[in-house]
């Protein structure tokens, strides 16, 4: 029986994620022309700063004369205001005006210069928070991280409150890996901002990242009673379902995203793998078919893996329908190494069906083609064998132990058709030497099981 595993996919999943952290609206909520319609924004700078004592720079009478006229300006053309502001902007000006210039660059996407004015309002007053908490954003939007956290934890030093600083805070820790700190900023900004979904999906991804899956299944729990229809959250539960070794619950999440016609290739794939795993043959078979359909032209790959692991377990029916289906979707696009596979996997299902003519006909073909295709020489010595014909198998089975890549299963088909003869003591050195290659339980206990055949020959 062939050996097989879930191809686990949570790196995928987990990158689906990782996009989800940290929405456009978050990202653009300092940019967006609507905070100069603000009328609290407005009044703040128009000479409120002085509630907020040494947190916010000082504005000169004449300076403020300036800002009300700038207002309306900001209002109708912030590229018109960045030409009028940027010239008053001199070392004894006010940090206010760094600050709002940084704000409309910031507002027109031009990072570099928001970074500057940012920067210069906080070396000319210290103690500036909010300029340090838009220069925080500012290193997010530029996907610097190194600076964006210190700068935002300043900011929090200072005295911001602020559920978005705290978001952007963990955004930041989490793009550097450092998933405990995140962690603990996100639930901070859950718990100023306890509807902004964000901070949800980053904590449940520090929950992932760090495999504690039984939380990060409970907070989906959580967001999927608000968006039932969210194929993501489905998709990202079952991840944490798959590392519980839950894969069937998995199964479900993915079937659910499958009606709704939200699955991807990818996914698609996890599932019938899921199905393989625990057996389920025919629900694998409509998960790769599913697949097919969807597939592009320069997606056979995996599907063709799929056909070889149906036929390798003796899924042989299943795998008939499935690589009709690959070729009759795929046939005009398949590699040859692709097309190669198939052949081989068409020859094992005409053996299985009694057809060894074809089954004979397809592996000479497939050698021709390729003479080292060490599948089709061991499937052309195991034919051999079943039909006594052991001068045959061995040099096929030798040909292919030739091949590098398959040694060890020619080591271990050439052993098996000797046992089956009762040929144990010649069968053994053949399986010590393929334990030597790669070593496992199962092939350990079966050695052990011919070793003791053997010497029970010698007695």
């Amino acid at each position: 029986m062939h050996s097989f595993k879930i191809l686990l996919l949570s790196t995928a999943l987990i990158a689906t994620l990782t996009n989800l952290s940290l929405n456009g609206k978050t990202a653009n909520k300092y940019s967006s022309s609507q905070m100069w319609k603000d009328e609290s924004f407005v009044k703040s700078f128009l000479g409120s700063y002085g509630f907020l004592g040494e947190y916010e720079p000082k504005i000169s009478d004449t300076e403020k004369t300036v800002l009300r006229t700038l207002i309306n300006l900001i209002k109708a053309s912030p590229k018109a205001a960045i030409k009028q502001l940027e010239p008053q902007i001199k070392p004894s000006s006010s940090a206010a005006f760094d600050f709002i210039l940084a704000n409309l660059y910031f507002q027109e996407g031009n990072l570099a210069k928001a970074q500057k004015y940012y920067t210069s309002a906080t070396k000319k007053h210290p103690e500036f928070r909010r300029a340090y908490k838009n220069l925080g954003l500012v290193y997010v939007q530029d996907g610097n991280f190194e600076k964006a956290i210190p700068t935002i934890s300043k900011a929090l030093e200072l005295g911001v409150v602020d559920g978005r600083a705290y978001g952007l805070l963990a955004y930041g820790y989490l793009s550097e890996e450092k998933y405990y700190p995140a962690e603990a900023a996100y639930r901070q900004a859950i718990l100023i901002q306890p509807n902004v979904k964000d901070w949800k999906i980053g904590l449940a991804r520090c929950l992932l990242e760090t495999e504690r899956y039984t939380e990060a299944v409970a907070l989906f729990d959580t967001l999927l009673k608000d968006e039932p229809n969210n194929p993501d959250y489905w998709l990202l539960q079952g991840n944490a379902y798959i590392g519980k070794d839950q894969v069937l619950k998995a199964a479900q999440n993915i079937e659910i995203v499958k009606r709704m016609g939200a699955t991807d290739l990818k996914t698609l794939m996890l599932l019938g793998d899921i199905y393989m795993n625990n057996d389920y043959s025919d629900l694998a078979l409509n998960a790769y078919l599913a697949a097919v359909e969807m597939a592009d032209s320069n997606q056979s790959k995996p599907l063709v893996r799929a056909a070889d692991v149906l036929t390798q377990t003796g899924n042989f029916s299943q795998a008939k329908v499935l690589i009709t289906s690959i070729r009759a979707k795929t046939a005009t696009v398949l590699s040859d190494e692709q097309d190669l596979s198939l052949l081989t996997s068409e020859a094992r299902i005409a053996r299985h069906d009694g057809d060894d003519a074809t089954a004979v006909a397809t592996l000479n073909k497939i050698v021709e083609r390729d003479a080292l295709n060490g599948e089709a020489l061991i499937e052309l010595g195991n034919y051999y064998a079943d039909q006594d014909l052991m001068a045959e198998a061995v040099t096929r089975y030798q040909q292919a132990a030739k091949i590098e890549s398959s040694e060890r299963k020619a080591l271990v088909a050439h052993a098996q058709a000797l046992v089956r003869k009762n040929e144990y003591r010649e069968a053994v050195p053949l399986l010590k030497r393929a334990l030597q290659i790669k070593n496992d339980r199962n092939l350990e206990d079966y050695t052990a099981r011919v070793e003791r055949a053997a010497k029970g020959q010698r007695s």
